[in-house]
């Protein structure tokens, strides 16, 4: 099979079964619904083999790390097969109750979710470090945002209130009338970007992807 024949072929299904989506969404046609639940059940299907394959793929490099001693990484990569490992058989083991098991509902609460906090929290700092290069008023521009962002801050903070009764007025409207209409104005710009981008992928304008995919 040549690849310009791949490619296309990847172009035509692709086509099909967005049309079929699209047109089971907006219009009534009979026939067309039990068509698009089949479709959506073998792309379930997919999605898991993929995640399998995944995980098989994650097991495969960290096994190479282990087996030859990758100075740094290979104590980091046992650690990972071992925590795949025990969760992997807890899930095997209890089938029917899943994540009502005990343990694995512990290990969710007192190791997911606390390492979640934590990386969640060290990120704070770069947070904060992004907003005090962005806040530094050394244009026009930078100065009302610092504005914008003391007004918000202190609207968030108990003290803001203590400090004067406007402040939560003033954030509250900045909030209110200038974030949530940028807010959509990205999402509604985003949205017909990607509008455009189906249809580019449906027209086979977008060939770098389905290229890479046909090799």
């Amino acid at each position: 099979m040549s690849e310009v024949y791949k490619r296309e072929l990847v172009f035509v299904v692709t086509a099909i079964v967005a049309i079929v989506m699209i047109l089971n969404f907006f219009f009534v046609i009979p026939g067309l619904s039990p068509v698009a639940e089949q479709l959506q059940a073998w792309a379930l299907i997919i999605q898991l083999i993929a995640i399998a394959i995944g995980a098989a793929n994650v097991m495969r490099v960290h096994s190479s790390l282990v087996q030859r001693r990758v100075q740094g990484r290979w104590l980091y990569s046992a650690w990972l097969i071992g925590l795949f490992a025990i969760l992997t058989i807890l899930g095997l083991i209890n089938l029917a109750t899943g994540t009502q098991n005990p343990f694995y509902q512990w290990v969710f609460d007192h190791v997911y979710v606390s390492l979640g906090t934590t990386l969640y929290a060290i990120t704070g700092f770069y947070i904060f470090s992004a907003a005090y290069r962005a806040f530094r008023a050394r244009t026009l521009d930078a100065a009302i945002l610092l504005l914008a962002g003391c007004f918000v801050i202190l609207t968030n903070a108990p003290i803001g209130e203590v400090i004067w009764s406007g402040i939560p007025v003033i954030g509250r409207w900045m909030l209110d009338y200038g974030q949530v209409p940028a807010m959509r104005t990205f999402l509604i710009t985003g949205a017909f970007g990607l509008l455009a981008f189906g249809f580019r992928t449906l027209l086979g304008k977008e060939t770098g992807f389905y290229g890479e995919v046909a090799e």
